[in-house]
């Protein structure tokens, strides 16, 4: 099992606690595609958080690849995060100063890529999204269906086991959301575990798996 959670809460303390994830357990197979979908608030997004380790549960038990999470030192969380997972966001999250090449480069510069190794093989990810052509231009001078594959490549540079998408299609257009979920079932195809966060039925539909949320509950 590459993630099993067992009873996960989480609570923020505002003005007054916001239960966001409310007794959430899940099991991943290496290789499942599973499509998250719910209204907005009711946990999506938090859940997602967690699993990246970008956030800690409040109570609850989370092993990624048989190894517990909790209480794990902020620098090996870190390594797991580059090492272990990569990250495609609904607003690219792409640096905006960087030409496509170098900011499909910029996660290998802190990894353990060789140095030698990283500019070829950002060369070969950004052939495999199909924007071979587009290596010197900034972010800026593509559309968003083109920025979302930058984002596609960055996330595969380091080799990670797990893809965490967060509405990879929600600011695009429909035919560039459906070459997002093309892209995606492709990797998954090729053997990448992928937890996909969306509002989209259709999207959702492209996954092996859907899974609905409520409340801050798996319903």
């Amino acid at each position: 099992m590459v993630i099993h959670c067992e009873r996960l809460v989480k609570i923020y303390q505002t003005a007054e606690a916001f239960r966001a994830l409310d007794e959430v357990s899940l099991d991943v197979k290496k290789g499942d595609f599973i499509s998250v979908m719910g209204p907005s608030g009711c946990g999506k997004s938090t859940l997602l958080n967690i699993l990246g380790l970008l956030d800690e549960p409040t109570s609850g038990e989370y092993l990624l690849n048989g190894t517990p999470t909790a209480r794990m030192k902020d620098r090996t969380r870190s390594h797991l995060r580059r090492d272990c997972i990569g990250f495609i966001f609904q607003s690219f999250n792409l640096m905006p100063k960087l030409s496509v090449l170098q900011n499909i480069a910029l996660p290998m510069r802190y990894g353990n890529t060789p140095r030698g190794e990283i500019l070829p093989r950002a060369r070969e990810l950004l052939q495999r999204v199909g924007l071979e052509s587009k290596a010197e231009n900034t972010p800026q001078e593509l559309s968003g269906g083109q920025c979302q594959r930058v984002a596609c490549a960055r996330a595969l540079a380091n080799r990670p086991e797990i893809i965490l998408a967060d509405e990879p299609t929600g600011n695009l257009d429909s035919k560039s959301g459906a070459d997002i979920l093309a892209l995606l079932q492709e990797l998954n195809q090729s053997g990448m575990t992928i937890i996909m966060v969306t509002h989209d039925e259709k999207i959702a539909q492209g996954a092996r798996r859907i899974i609905h949320m409520k409340d801050g509950k798996i319903v």
